[in-house]
């Protein structure tokens, strides 16, 4: 956009910016006295319309007068014969119409009687008129009543009494119309149309809106809104006069037309005078800027047509006269440092040859055919030089850290294969420290028999369990885990298993040992290690089973008649986490034909696919199943069905187990004991 266009909008848009002043005070004074006309219209029309509902109510005020005169009236009143009341407001009623309604209110704002029958008085505000009217005072206006707007007069007797009459507005607002001399129209709070003058008001009453203006017959006439209020201060509807407003609508708008036209007219002249200005001062700049155009692109003997000026268009002729003579001198200095930079290129292209010649044959050549001809040019011959430099050094650079990688690469291989050595040796002291838990003869007596098995994981864990008999009549059942792995867990559940058993051999009950143990264990544990374990003792000649618990899992039971559940256990605290805890004796005698079986958490919480654990529920069903009657038979369908449950899954926890079957005492009796291992 040209500087003549900027400058046009931008006094365009400050003339709109000025009219937009002028006319917006204008408005808001004519929107005022408009409001301030409105308001005075307003309270005219408000005048007149109570003028014309007082006129409108006349009969009804004089029918009011004559019925609180009424002798019979008021001797029921006297006697508070409410029925004679009703019965005589009827007889008075009959007369003014079927439309008329007549109710009296006592002085303690009840209504007495009401005709036709209604609920409520007509006149809501009725306790108000009883305060406020003086005795034989009437009052008029607007109430609504099951739904109808009506015109009630209300007058207030001499002993507190309200008796008023009524008539539905409809019956009215014709004769106040008349008398206002223009047509009207009644809406309810509801929106509802009550009344209207004409047929055309009452065909558009929907759309109609206070305020709202029509033209009708070549006059304009505005709705001209007046609230009806009853007598409780309250509005009841809206009653809408269509005022002629031809006169006012039409001189504001001859007004508002006049303005427009004048401000128009003076910005039309203001416009025509101010671009005759900008055009004799941006004519000779628009010469001056093509002679610069010119100037820029290389013809520096361009001139502007533009004679001696004293103005700011004059000084920028001179300085385009000063930028010719700049540029003139400028291109001499250009041509002398051309001819210098010839003979600069030359000695460094000499230069460059010199150092080729260091290069090998193929890199030499390729270098000096970049500085042969008229158009050689000495950057891609320097560049290609200090690449072929640099490409040799980087490769010098490579071999030797080529040569230093293989030594570091072969120094980790020996590293990684002495930790690996030794890693193995952990692990298999580890496992054979575990291993050497595991009983390799079991007790055997005619009154039970006995079953272990361990199944270790490929990481070595801390799982053991212990079978021998302390005496000749008592076997000792132990089962533990211990956290973590490794040769740490090994260690710790030897500790465990080895306290625990010279506990149970100096006499001590499962519950005792145990406590011995974690005190042990506890003292001296700065790896914050520890161990769930059970210790039981089977009493051979009362099938009596004394057991206490550390934290381990609870063990399954299942007697002749095929029930099987959890052995009650108190959970108790692990060992070695803290010393001084007291772990209590249980006491179960077994029936013959019993099964027990003790396990570590590697059974329950084996994984399957979609890491779904074995759970109780599923070894509860092994144990339960009556084909697995022998301990062997037992341990091995567990065992199996951890395994198919795994499937592919690796076992990530050592699996250990120890079943009995208690035959009974009955059977001590039925063969001499025999036992491999007494202790």
């Amino acid at each position: 956009m040209s500087l003549r266009s900027r400058i046009l909008l931008l006094f365009a848009l400050a003339t709109l910016l000025v009219a937009t002043s002028v006319a917006a005070p204008a408005w808001l004074v004519l929107r005022d006295a408009e409001g301030r006309s409105a308001t005075v219209r307003a309270s005219l029309q408000s005048a007149t319309l109570r003028e014309a509902v007082d006129r409108a109510a006349a009969p009804l005020v004089a029918s009011l007068r004559s019925v609180v005169t009424d002798e019979a009236l008021l001797s029921a009143r006297a006697r508070q014969d409410e029925s004679l009341l009703r019965q005589r407001l009827a007889t008075l009623l009959e007369p003014l119409g079927s439309s008329v309604r007549l109710d009296m209110v006592g002085g303690q704002g009840q209504l007495l009687a009401a005709v036709p029958a209604a609920a409520d008085p007509m006149a809501s505000g009725a306790t108000a008129l009883r305060r406020d009217l003086l005795p034989g005072q009437v009052t008029s206006g607007f109430e609504k009543a099951e739904g109808e707007v009506l015109l009630v007069a209300s007058l207030r007797l001499a002993q507190g009494d309200l008796v008023s009459i009524g008539v539905p507005a409809s019956e009215v607002l014709g004769q106040i119309a008349r008398h206002l001399g223009a047509d009207l129209l009644l809406r309810d709070l509801d929106g509802a149309l009550q009344f209207a003058s004409t047929a055309s008001l009452r065909d558009s009453a929907a759309i109609l809106q206070s305020g709202d203006t029509l033209e009708m017959d070549g006059r304009i006439f505005r709705l001209e809104p007046t609230p009806a209020v009853n007598s409780a201060g309250a509005l009841v509807g809206e009653i809408l006069v269509l005022a002629d407003a031809t006169a006012a609508i039409k001189s504001r708008r001859l007004l508002l037309l006049v303005a427009s036209a004048l401000l128009v007219v003076a910005a039309t002249v203001t416009c025509s005078a101010l671009y005759g200005v900008i055009r004799d001062a941006l004519d000779p700049l628009t010469e001056l800027a093509r002679a610069l155009q010119a100037v820029a692109g290389g013809d520096i003997f361009a001139s502007a047509a533009v004679g001696r000026r004293g103005d700011e268009v004059g000084a920028i002729g001179d300085a385009l006269e000063s930028l010719r003579s700049n540029t003139m001198a400028l291109d001499r200095l250009q041509t002398g440092n051309r001819l210098a930079g010839l003979r600069e290129r030359v000695l460094i292209a000499q230069e460059i040859s010199r150092l080729a010649a260091v290069l090998e044959g193929p890199a030499r050549q390729e270098i000096l055919g970049l500085l042969e001809g008229e158009g050689a040019t000495l950057g891609p011959a320097f560049a290609r030089l200090s690449g072929h430099v640099v490409q040799q050094h980087r490769a010098m650079a490579e071999l030797l850290a080529e040569r230093t990688r293989d030594l570091a690469l072969v120094r980790q291989a020996l590293d990684e294969r002495l930790q690996f050595n030794r890693m193995r040796e952990e692990l298999d002291v580890a496992r054979r420290l575990q291993l050497s838990s595991l009983p390799t003869t079991y007790p055997e007596r005619d009154c039970f028999r006995l079953h272990a098995a361990m199944e270790p994981a490929k990481e070595v864990g801390g799982d053991f369990c212990d079978l021998v008999m302390l005496d000749e009549n008592r076997l000792l059942l132990m089962i533990g885990d211990a956290s973590g792995k490794g040769v740490g867990a090994a260690i710790f559940i030897a500790m465990a298993r080895s306290l625990l058993r010279a506990a149970m051999g100096r006499g001590a009950t499962p519950a005792e040992a145990l406590a011995q143990a974690n005190d042990t264990l506890a003292a001296d544990n700065p790896t914050l290690m520890f161990a769930t374990a059970i210790v039981a003792v089977l009493d051979c000649r009362t099938g009596v089973l004394t057991y206490a618990n550390a934290g381990h899992n609870a063990p399954r039971r299942r007697n002749a008649g095929g029930g099987e559940g959890e052995l009650p256990v108190e959970i108790g605290m692990a060992l070695g986490v803290m010393d001084g805890i007291d772990f209590a004796d249980q006491f179960l005698q077994l029936d013959a034909g019993d099964h027990l079986l003790m396990f570590t958490d590697g059974v329950t919480e084996a994984v399957g696919l979609g890491d779904a654990m074995f759970g109780d529920a599923r070894l509860a069903a092994i144990v339960a199943d009556a084909g697995a009657l022998a301990p062997a038979r037992l341990v091995e369908a567990v065992a199996q069905s951890v395994e198919v449950f795994a499937e592919t899954e690796p076992q990530a926890d050592d699996i250990t187990m120890v079943a009995l079957h208690w035959r009974g005492v009955a059977a001590v009796a039925d063969a001499p004991a025999r036992e491999k291992e007494m202790i």
